[in-house]
């Protein structure tokens, strides 16, 4: 795609160009598709939006441009490829990683230097280095949070709305029949799928906020 190679040193200036970059996709949906997502995840009364508090708005924002997929991508890959001869070389590397943002839930390893935290893809059992200079000072380990994962290569980083993860959230209705819903015929794993991710992303973040976990904002272990 390009020849972009993101360093951990940068995160910085990676973490504010992708805030940048959500705000200029976020100019571009329409009402109906704001109406749709917020309907996904049951935010939607009466055809009006109801949030309880900022966390919901954020959700919503955040399944926006990364789990909303009407023509078998996302809001991110969509700004690609109509913006692409306009964005800068840093833009269409992020935003191709992007594209490929995975839901994930994560369990907190250990934590490093300079906001690297070592965590446990739960679901994929796989092990990667998350660089989130915040998310490490306030979760420890054994911590577990749900949300989109961007990889960079050498390491990743989120999209910037998580969700703190416990037993009861996993055990939600939405969520186990999403689980046991799954075809598992492929040779590869069921949620490496997009269709299938997003299906995991729509049943965590509607439990949650169901279940109220957007009220107050803390990590869990288990």
């Amino acid at each position: 795609m390009t020849d972009v190679l993101f360093q951990k040193a940068d995160y910085i200036a990676i973490r504010k160009a992708l805030i940048d970059l959500h705000q200029r996709i976020l100019k571009t949906p329409t009402s109906d598709e704001i109406k749709t997502c917020a309907r996904h995840l049951g935010l939607l009364h009466k055809k009006t939006l109801v949030f309880k508090n900022d966390i919901e708005t954020d959700l919503l924002t955040d399944y926006m441009v990364y789990s909303y997929r009407p023509n078998g991508f996302n809001m991110a890959e969509k700004f690609l490829r109509l913006n692409k001869s306009r964005l800068s070389e840093l833009d269409q590397a992020l935003l191709f990683r992007m594209s490929f943002a995975r839901y994930s839930v994560i369990k907190i390893k250990d934590t490093g230097k300079n906001g690297e935290i070592n965590v446990i893809d739960i679901f994929l059992n796989t092990e990667f280095t998350l660089v989130d200079k915040q998310l490490s000072k306030s979760a420890g380990s054994g911590f577990v949070i749900a949300g989109h994962i961007i990889d960079l290569g050498q390491f990743s980083i989120q999209s910037g709305a998580s969700l703190p993860v416990d037993k009861p959230l996993m055990m939600a209705e939405e969520v186990q029949r999403v689980l046991q819903n799954f075809d598992r015929s492929s040779d590869d794993h069921f949620l490496l799928h997009p269709a299938n991710n997003v299906k995991l992303a729509r049943a965590t973040i509607t439990a949650a906020i169901r279940l109220g976990y957007t009220d107050d904002v803390r990590y869990h272990e288990v």
